[in-house]
């Protein structure tokens, strides 16, 4: 039977792949979907709770992406926005700029 522990830290591991691939925009619907199901069956058994899994998302997103998920959302609000209003003084600015 597998513990808390064990459970958390192989969600951190399925949830690495699923960041890495879409880093590299190579997003795998089913394998996110088995992800979800995995973490709700753990919400189930009560070896995770909904902190829980908002924590280990966080740091596997920090680890693949090097910010949360909160700065990467308003990040590419801003790179969305900027495109909506055709402003290219945003866009001109280099990538590893705008994301600091």
């Amino acid at each position: 039977m597998m513990d808390r522990k064990a459970f958390i830290e192989k969600c951190y591991e399925q949830l690495l792949d699923v960041f890495q691939k879409a880093k590299h925009h190579q997003k795998d619907e089913k394998l996110k979907f088995r992800l979800e199901g995995f973490i709700q069956a753990g919400k189930v058994l009560g070896l995770i709770s909904n902190e829980d899994a908002m924590q280990v998302m966080e740091r596997a997103h920090f680890d693949v992406f090097n910010e949360t998920i909160t700065q990467r959302d308003k990040r590419k609000a801003r790179l969305h926005e900027a495109l909506l209003k055709g402003d290219d003084t945003y866009i001109n600015i280099p990538a590893y700029e705008r994301n600091k």
